[in-house]
């Protein structure tokens, strides 16, 4: 089994909402974060634009919790576009959301998506996901 990218994020007191909990716009921040990290640790550097996300939200996060856990597994690699498969996690380890976002490479220059590159690909196959069973 690959291993999965995990990355910590700060629940920050600005985070919550009237009813006490992280708002769930905030979630797509820590999972951007997270995002940036992987990209910066496995291709050098956090340059892509989010093409599509999808999120299931499925527990609260609260600001006593003080920080989440966010794993990222790769589902697909296409010419530019990069699929992930993202879990946002309690500090005690109950699943708060799932996402599965598509991420192009971009070239900030030209306005242009960027293909990977063979080794990109290996390097994203470390974190490549086992098929989910229903």
């Amino acid at each position: 089994m690959a291993p999965v990218f995990e990355h910590q994020v700060s629940v920050r007191w600005r985070d919550t909402d009237a009813l006490g909990h992280v708002n769930n716009a905030v979630y797509l921040t820590y999972l951007e974060e997270a995002r940036d990290a992987f990209y910066l640790r496995v291709l050098g550097d956090p340059i892509y634009v989010v093409v599509r996300l999808e999120i299931d939200f499925r527990a609260e996060v609260r600001h006593a919790d003080r920080t989440v856990r966010v794993e990222i597994a790769v589902e697909r690699v296409g010419a530019t576009s990069l699929t992930t498969r993202e879990i946002l996690r309690t500090a005690g380890g109950r699943e708060a959301a799932e996402a599965r976002v598509v991420t192009v490479r971009w070239d900030q220059d030209a306005h242009a998506a960027v293909p990977f590159n063979d080794e990109q690909r290996a390097r994203l196959a470390e974190f490549a996901a086992s098929p989910r069973t229903p």
